[in-house]
């Protein structure tokens, strides 16, 4: 299997349980979830960024470079946006509204990958990308509202997987940088946060202070796997392929969490898969 297919889905799959994982936290504010997330992430991606020679050259790199710079800093507050947004609609019980702005992932992958970088696709592959638009604004627009969450949630991560595929920072010690660029706001959003609300670290049980304490290691691993296959991936095959991980998401929220779904959603679904199918036929076939 191609080397960068099997790093975005490996991130894709992982992503697309994650619901179970931040459910078990719904009993902790967002915002505390939000913030171990980020914090717990630097130890991380220190250790990965320091173990590999490669990656600490890479990082120095990109801290001497200031179009580099401001680069991470406008995907660091996308990336920002991403996790916050999720969060708040899985502890609002909203995890079918956050798949449905993913749904629209390959439509603006497409799009950039077209004006970004001048991708063309095959006919067959057109034709995928063709009901798998179809069915995901059939799906998004199908609801009883429009899911500006959802929309929020989906297109922070295709503008920073856009973002990311242009840039020359490698994977891990980018997102080691994004997270250091953030790191003085988290702290004072933490000292400002732990003086005015309850807090749960240390105070409701040890398996709520060991799942916050993993969050970074959970948010880093798919990320970084993410991160790496979109470099080595025409951004289309990326983002229809990243349909696997809202459809875990669909399924999880309608059997699982018991979350509402109506037909018309439904049939929306039914074309993004057909999409999804296609495409990975053409890939199988080199068409």
């Amino acid at each position: 299997m191609n080397k960068g297919i099997l790093l975005v889905l490996s991130g894709y799959l992982m992503w697309g349980f994650f619901p179970l994982y931040w459910a078990l936290l719904n009993h902790v504010n967002p915002s505390e979830v939000l913030l171990h997330r980020m914090l717990w992430a630097v130890p991380v991606l220190f250790f990965l960024v320091y173990s590999k020679s490669t990656w600490k050259c890479n990082f120095k790199e990109s801290l001497s470079s200031k179009k580099e710079l401001v680069f991470l800093l406008i995907t660091a507050i996308l990336i920002t946006i991403n996790w916050g947004g999720y969060i708040f609609a899985v502890n609002l019980g909203r995890v079918v509204e956050a798949s449905m702005g993913y749904f629209l992932s390959p439509v603006f992958n497409m799009i950039g990958g077209y004006i970004f970088f001048h991708e063309r696709i095959s006919r067959l592959k057109q034709l995928a990308v063709f009901f798998a638009t179809i069915g995901a604004l059939y799906y998004v627009l199908s609801g009883d509202s429009f899911p500006w969450l959802g929309f929020v949630v989906g297109f922070t991560f295709s503008a920073y997987g856009i973002a990311r595929k242009a840039m020359s920072s490698s994977a891990v010690p980018g997102l080691y940088i994004e997270t250091l660029i953030l790191l003085p706001f988290l702290l004072i959003f933490s000292l400002w946060f732990y003086t005015n609300y309850d807090i749960a670290f240390f105070n409701i049980d040890i398996s709520t202070d060991i799942l916050l304490f993993l969050a970074g290691a959970v948010t880093v691993v798919p990320l970084a796997l993410f991160t790496a296959g979109t470099k080595l991936l025409p951004l289309t095959t990326v983002g229809i392929l990243f349909l696997i991980t809202p459809t875990i998401q669909f399924l999880i929220g309608y059997y699982l969490q018991n979350e509402p779904v109506n037909s018309n959603q439904l049939i929306g679904f039914v074309g993004v898969w057909a999409g999804l199918i296609i495409y990975s036929y053409a890939l199988v076939k080199n068409k």
